[in-house]
């Protein structure tokens, strides 16, 4: 099946194993939660790809913590929504205890300060 049919009807004149094994170890649903092989990838793609490739795994572990703190802080968020009750915010209660900005004539201006 696959890639035997296709070198028998001739679309392909060869074929490399290690597709196959790349496909087993790396692009597989069924291997999410394994390593990635670098070293395969780097045999089949290239220096650069593989590379590429490490880094990308270094830099998804990074993204592992702040992702499970991003979840805790949504979910806090859900549980609290209903308790979150709205206040003025503190500049306009320190706007009104240092009179800044009160209404003269026929515009605003800055009171309180020289």
């Amino acid at each position: 099946t696959g890639i035997t049919s296709l070198l028998a009807n001739g679309v392909y004149t060869s074929a490399y194993p290690l597709h196959d094994l790349l496909y087993e170890e790396w692009a597989s649903y069924s291997v999410f939660y394994k390593y990635q092989p670098i070293g395969l990838i780097r045999k089949y793609f290239g220096e650069k790809v593989g590379l590429y490739f490490a880094w990308l795994g270094v830099y998804t572990q990074m993204l592992i913590p702040a992702a499970i703190v991003g979840v805790i802080v949504f979910l806090y968020g859900c549980a609290t929504v209903d308790d979150n009750i709205p206040r003025e915010p503190y500049f306009f209660q320190f706007k009104e205890e240092h009179n800044i900005l009160k209404p003269e004539g026929d515009g605003w201006s800055f009171g309180g300060f020289p």
